[in-house]
């Protein structure tokens, strides 16, 4: 699949058909999506494809949802991960790779957030080494008559505001950009989605490095970042670059990050 006309086109879907999505759809988007992590072992996630949605929706409205509301639909997807460096950039990494790779074969996707996490583990037999991180809706969007899609686009900050050259608040120009090669990644990186749409990520450009700084505030930020860095990456991948996101970070006070964010990785270009 090309990644970058996925990125263009994707949107967030929460109205869904009752009709079931056929097992091998599944099962080749998650087995896909699952060869292609970013860091740590297989192993050391699962991936579980919740088929029976309308007993799911029963038993969990409440305790998950989107915005506090559970969405209804045909099947859901849940990423669960054992405690390592970076697990939770990495479930959020998989979950959409998951949703673009979902969108590539017809099916919509909604985010939804976990509230209560116990609870959900218990539902569905989750062992208790596994942490539930990431959760999505799936299915085929329902449209039905006369229904149009009437949700507002989202705003999103221009790539120049994205980056900083060398320090926080030095700005990165648009030639400079162009030069080393990495506007067009940014373009598209500049369209992934984060909780609220707060895009609480920005880049600092380090000689042959690009550092990813978050918000440092709590779960949410760090699920925002994995998501980012898949976007980073595939639409680097695309450009010719095959770097890899690193989180052995280190000196970063050159980079004067002020109170309230963190570097958390870098990619090599």
């Amino acid at each position: 699949m090309r990644y970058i006309k996925a990125i263009e086109e994707i949107r967030t879907i929460r109205d869904y058909k009752k009709e079931e999505v056929p097992d091998h759809i599944i099962d080749e988007i998650i087995i896909d999506a699952k060869e292609d992590i970013l860091i740590g072992r297989r192993d050391d996630i699962m991936i579980t494809f919740i088929k029976d949605g309308q007993k799911f929706y029963s038993d969990l409205s409440g305790k998950t949802g989107y915005f506090g509301k559970m969405i209804e639909a045909p099947h859901y997807i849940l990423i669960s991960s054992k405690q390592f460096s970076g697990y939770i950039e990495n479930s959020s990494y998989t979950m959409e790779n998951i949703r673009l790779r979902a969108w590539d074969k017809g099916l919509g996707t909604c985010w939804l957030s976990i509230e209560d996490e116990a609870e959900l583990s218990r539902n569905l037999n989750i062992s208790e080494e596994f942490i539930p991180l990431s959760l999505i809706a799936i299915g085929y969007q329902y449209k039905g008559f006369f229904k149009t899609d009437t949700s507002p686009k989202s705003s999103r900050l221009g790539v120049e505001e994205l980056i900083f050259d060398g320090q926080w608040e030095k700005l990165c120009t648009t030639n400079i950009l162009e030069t080393r090669g990495i506007i067009n990644i940014l373009y598209y990186t500049r369209l992934a989605p984060s909780w609220g749409n707060l895009q609480p990520w920005r880049f600092i450009l380090d000689d042959n490095k690009i550092v990813l700084t978050i918000a440092d505030k709590d779960f949410l930020q760090h699920l925002d970042a994995g998501i980012v860095m898949l976007y980073f990456q595939k639409s680097a991948q695309e450009e010719g670059i095959f770097g890899k996101w690193r989180f052995d970070i280190s000196h970063t006070d050159k980079y004067n990050i002020p109170e309230g964010y963190k570097a958390v990785a870098y990619f090599e270009i």
